[in-house]
Parts: C-alpha cells; structure tokens; sequence
C-alpha cells in the first residue's frame, strides 16, 4: 500500500516518521517535498541523477495578436499586446494555447524543471530537486510518482496547498504527523479537512510527545486515531541533527506500519 506523511506544518517531524517508517519496515520510499528534500540525509547511496522537462509554449513570427491563446488560458499565463507573450513560470503545461491557436502559432517547447534522483540505498530512495526559478512543483511532483509502485512510503511537502494534494493523492494512508502545540493543532485541523475531502483514511503520530499541550484532547473528541507517540527527548534531535536513524525505536515504527497494514 502507499503511506503518505503529511503534516499542517513545518517542522513537526514529517521526514522524521517516513525514513524510519521506510527503513525498518522495508519499503521504498519517495521524497516528494521537491522545494526542500532531504531524505537523502539519512539514506545514502549511488546516485542516479536525470532532468525533468515540461511542455512551455513559445510564439512563432506569424502570430497576429488575435488573443485566442489568452482566452483559452485558465492560468492567466499569456498576455497579449501586439503579439502573444507567455508567462512560463505561470503555465501549467495543459497545451490549450497550442491546440486552440487558428494560426499555428504556438509550439510546445521542453522547459527544464528539475531533477529527478535515484538512490541505490536500503530501502531505495526517489526524491526530486526543483529547478531554481520555477514556481511550482506540482509537475514535478508527477514526474516523480510516475516512478512509484504499488508500495511505497511518501514523504510529502508541508502545508496543504497544491503540492500536498498532490502527493497525498492516490494513497491509500495518509500519517498525519503533529506536535504538541497550538499551531501544530491549528494546521493539524487544517490537513484533517484536507485528507477527509480526497476521502482518504487517516491516523495521526505525535512527535515531541511529553510537552505540556494536549493536542490528544482533540483527536480524542474527535474521535481521530493516534497510531504512534514518539517520545520529546534530546537525543531523538541529536540523532536527526546527524542523519541518523532512531534504531532504539524501531518497533515503534514497525507497530506503526502494522496497525496501518
């Protein structure tokens, strides 16, 4: 099955939970966070590296300014003077410029938005590097996916805006992990409102357990299922500040992976 690792936040032990989840458990995991991966941090290997392309319009001479390109745009990425001009870092790659152009003005061009990286690691690691300058991941987001199985651990970006759904879609889990704080509850709420409109169940980790803020008050009012607490301690910061894995707590992970499984 696919496991997605989501959070509401930053910072509240996503990458954390998916590498140890991956690595004592034996599954392949794919680090979708394409703005800022970092699973390779803690599982390391050979590396093999290719380009991601995606499709940009580019206006050929006999364009004549007709706007029939801007019109058909839903992304407002072309506008047009006395000739058609495209906004690639707003294009979304659907064509629609291209195909509805009366002139044959417009061709499809590749655009370099990233890279895609393959770790000879154990368990294998896929992760993809946003170009600097593009100004959404979503695309690459794809691109990656297209190399997931049926199996597999997903650590996707923070937040719950496009690059989230997009990761989290088609999983069949998605671990929702948050920390004992306000603003952890707050974008804790925000990701359960998310997950429940893709209709897809759900659990919650706890990282930081032990602080004082009861965030499974709310889970248990509501009447959502804590599948794991790790535990507030230094040495858990220690070890993730070096890429290490928390081999004391592996059955933690694998109590984890089996409760979902």
């Amino acid at each position: 099955m696919r496991i997605a690792v989501a959070s509401g936040k930053g910072g509240t032990g996503k990458t954390t939970v998916a590498v140890n989840l991956a690595y004592f458990n034996g599954v392949e995991i794919f680090d979708l966070d394409v703005e800022e991966p970092n699973a390779h941090v803690f599982l390391k290997g050979e590396e093999k590296i290719r380009n991601a392309y995606r499709k940009v319009p580019e206006v050929k001479d006999n364009c004549t300014g007709c706007g029939k390109c801007k019109e058909v745009c839903k992304f407002s990425a072309i506008y047009v003077i006395d000739k058609a001009y495209p906004l690639h870092e707003l294009c979304h790659s659907c064509g629609a410029c291209a195909y509805f152009c009366p002139e044959n003005a417009i061709e499809e061009v590749d655009r370099l938005t990233g890279k895609i990286v393959e770790v000879d690691s154990n368990p294998k690691l896929t992760y993809g590097v946003l170009e600097v300058g593009e100004a959404s991941p979503v695309f690459l987001i794809k691109k990656v996916k297209e190399l997931m199985g049926k199996t597999a651990i997903i650590d996707s970006p923070p937040g719950v805006a496009c690059p989230m759904v997009e990761s989290v879609r088609d999983s069949d889990f998605v671990i929702l992990v948050a920390e004992p704080s306000p603003f952890s509850l707050h974008d804790l709420r925000l990701a359960i409102s998310v997950v429940e409109d893709l209709k897809i169940k759900f659990g919650v980790v706890i990282n930081k357990h032990g602080l004082p803020f009861r965030i499974e008050n709310y889970c248990r009012e509501d009447g959502i299922e804590i599948i794991g607490k790790i535990p507030f301690k230094r040495e858990i910061a220690e070890k993730y500040s070096h890429g290490e894995l928390l081999f004391e707590y592996s059955s933690l992970f694998r109590d984890i992976y089996s409760v979902i499984s």
